[in-house]
C-alpha cells in the first residue's frame, strides 16, 4: 500500500511540474465498482490543459468484501463541453492499475491446520466513459460520473459522485 500511494504522489507531482497553467481542481469521490462490489473512496486532481481539455490523475479505495480489498489509480484525459452556465459534460478516456489484495486464510479440520499466505493481483487497463459537472461558485464543483474500466478478467462499472475545489 506504501509503494502505491508512493506512486499516486509522483504521478500528482510530475503532473503539477508539467502543467503550468491552466485551473486545477483536487477533490474526493465516492465510488462503486461493480467487480469489486463495494463502495469505496477517492481522491483526484485536475488541470485544465487549454479551456476545453484536461488531464486528471485519481485513486480510489474500494472497501474490503469477503477477505478482498482493491485500489485502482487512473490517468484520463476528458474534453469539456459546456451546455449552461454552470454546467460541463465531458467524455473521458485514460489507463488504469488495478490492484487487488486478498487476505490470508487459516483453517483447521480434524486437527489438520491448512494456510494460504495473502495475494496481490495487479493488472493494468484503459478506462472509457463520461461525466457531468455542476459549478457550484468560483472555486467549488459537483460531479457525477460513470466508466468502464477494460482490464483482463477484472472489467466493472465504475459509478462515481464528488466534490472540488478549483483555483
Amino acid at each position: 500500500m506504501k509503494k502505491i500511494l508512493l506512486l499516486f504522489v509522483m504521478a500528482t507531482t510530475m503532473l503539477m511540474a508539467n502543467a503550468e497553467s491552466g485551473e486545477w481542481a483536487v477533490g474526493g469521490q465516492v465510488v462503486y465498482g461493480t467487480k469489486a462490489k463495494t463502495a469505496g473512496i477517492g481522491l483526484h486532481v485536475k488541470n485544465c490543459l487549454t479551456d476545453a481539455f484536461r488531464l486528471g490523475l485519481s485513486g480510489n479505495y474500494y472497501f474490503k468484501r469477503s477477505g478482498v480489498n482493491a485500489f485502482d489509480v487512473n490517468l484520463e484525459a476528458n474534453y469539456l463541453f459546456d451546455v449552461g452556465e454552470k454546467v460541463r459534460l465531458y467524455p473521458l478516456a485514460g489507463v488504469c492499475l488495478g490492484i487487488w489484495h486478498a487476505d490470508g486464510v487459516s483453517v483447521s479440520v480434524g486437527g489438520i491446520n491448512v494456510s494460504a499466505d495473502s495475494q496481490t493481483d495487479t493488472k493494468f487497463g484503459g478506462n472509457l466513459g463520461g461525466g457531468i459537472e455542476y459549478l457550484l461558485g468560483d472555486h467549488w464543483g459537483v460531479n457525477a460520473e460513470v466508466k468502464y474500466q477494460i482490464i483482463s478478467h477484472a472489467s466493472q462499472v465504475v459509478f462515481g459522485i464528488g466534490a472540488s475545489y478549483r483555483f
